[in-house]
């Protein structure tokens, strides 16, 4: 077992390993520890969040709509960010 996967459950230790196999991959990791050795290791990563941020920027989803439903669910993230995410994608008043 690689040590630097050591303190990371198996399904990012997964998602790492395979991901450090390919090229041209973006891995889907929420976890802050396992985003971050993805990122040691040159593997561009992106969480939930910046996918639906993604999403919202091409107008795919409507992003307070998907945040509700995202936030029904287990999915945890600090309220600080879902109020920047909220922000950034608030109209612009006129």
């Amino acid at each position: 077992m690689d040590q630097a996967l050591e303190d990371l459950d198996s399904g990012e230790q997964a998602a790492i390993v395979l991901a450090d196999r390919q090229s041209h991959v973006l891995l889907l990791i929420d976890d802050d520890a396992g985003r971050a050795e993805a990122s040691r290791r040159g593997i561009p990563a992106i969480g939930t969040l910046g996918v639906l941020r993604a999403a919202a920027i091409e107008r795919f989803i409507d992003l307070p709509s998907a945040l509700d439903r995202l936030l029904a669910t287990n999915f945890r993230a600090p309220k600080s960010v879902i109020a920047d995410l909220m922000n950034e994608n608030a109209p612009s008043p006129t």
